[in-house]
């Protein structure tokens, strides 16, 4: 490995962290608007009286996750991560371009679509890596994290602490990830 190759290498994995801390600080600030254990706390409803934090809200989000998921996904040989990102890309745009007000039917609709789409597919992209790297124990802990997130959701309704701790746990864990020795992926045959 050469020098050139091991600075890229470590300048793409402290790229991927600084934006993880940034989103995490970010989403921190921008929960503490409506608290974080009320429903009155959801991202989306807090995205009602603060629809411009709320776009950028959900702009760092995809940077930060997407950038982790590349930097990850270029350690195996896969590409079909390039379509599952496209279509979270896709969720996260209708759900911070549409209200969560509703009153406005088409609109709500189009919002939980959207968020719906964006966690599902980020979830599966983020659980499918961990399994092809081989990394089963990240593998175990994030499939556990969605299954435990989604019951708390189910429970609870919507709250930050229930929305942000899926996607908290996806930076931390893509940067465990990332930050780690490359092993050998599994290869299709």
């Amino acid at each position: 490995m050469s020098i050139k190759y091991a600075i890229i290498n470590f300048m793409k994995k402290f790229f991927c962290l600084c934006l993880s801390f940034i989103a995490i600080v970010f989403s921190l600030y921008y929960a503490n608007l409506g608290g974080f254990t009320g429903n009155s706390g959801a991202l989306s409803k807090i995205g009602l009286t603060h629809p411009v934090l709320f776009m950028i809200w959900g702009t760092i989000t995809c940077i930060a996750l997407f950038f982790n998921l590349i930097v990850g996904y270029m350690k195996t040989k896969y590409k079909f991560y390039i379509p599952l990102l496209i279509i979270a890309f896709i969720g996260m745009v209708l759900t911070v371009t549409n209200d969560f007000d509703y009153s406005q039917k088409s609109e709500y609709l189009l919002h939980c679509i959207g968020s719906m789409t964006f966690s599902i597919v980020m979830g599966i992209t983020v659980f499918l890596l961990f399994l092809l790297s081989k990394n089963y124990r990240l593998t175990i802990i994030s499939g556990l994290i969605l299954t435990g997130d989604l019951i708390c959701l189910i429970i609870f309704k919507e709250t930050a602490i229930i929305e942000l701790t899926p996607i908290f746990a996806g930076y931390i864990l893509l940067g465990i990830h990332n930050t780690r020795r490359e092993r050998k992926a599994v290869e299709i045959k």
